[in-house]
């Protein structure tokens, strides 16, 4: 499937898939976990169409889409040089801060062609380490980053509403 993929850099066109397959994605990787009220609080800011259109203008995150033949849009990823944890070791680090595909396209390497892009833009510009959040429970998401060369060195946790959870910090070096 990957011949029928393309991947584009986000423009303000792209605004609302952002913020609504953002929206979606995040409230259905953790509704088992966490109260509904919270996640809709946490999404509603998180992915709003004014952050997310800010952050193209000024060139704050680097927005990847990933789109098949018929121009459908399969999934998204996010690259933003955000404050770096003290166990990522490189200080030209970026972080790629979200990576979603939709269910039907899941197993079709939508996500691989998403990082790898994003990889190679990133150390294009001058990154020399990626690295990511991933829930702690996400056991999925953790064997395909190990996969695709990342090592787990660390931990923290992440905040939504007033629910905390244990996430992992990984990183590879590009």
């Amino acid at each position: 499937m990957n011949n029928q993929l393309e991947i584009v850099r986000a423009d303000l066109s792209h605004v609302n898939f952002l913020s609504d397959f953002g929206k979606g994605s995040f409230i259905d990787a953790y509704k088992l976990t966490l109260p509904i009220e919270e996640l809709r609080a946490y999404v509603d800011e998180a992915f709003s169409e004014e952050l997310i259109r800010h952050e193209i203008e000024s060139s704050e995150a680097l927005y990847l889409i990933c789109r098949n033949a018929k121009s459908i849009m399969c999934g998204y990823a996010k690259f933003v040089n955000s404050e770096i944890p003290d166990c990522v070791v490189d200080y030209e680090a970026i972080e790629l801060q979200r990576l979603y595909v939709r269910n039907e396209y899941r197993g079709n390497g939508v996500g691989g062609l998403l990082y790898r892009y994003g990889e190679s833009l990133s150390q294009q510009n001058g990154s020399g380490v990626v690295w990511l959040h991933v829930w702690d429970g996400n056991t999925i998401a953790r064997k395909i980053y190990l996969k695709w060369g990342f090592t787990i060195c660390g931990e923290g946790t992440y905040k939504v509403g007033r629910e905390e959870r244990k996430v992992l910090i990984m990183m590879k070096y590009i």
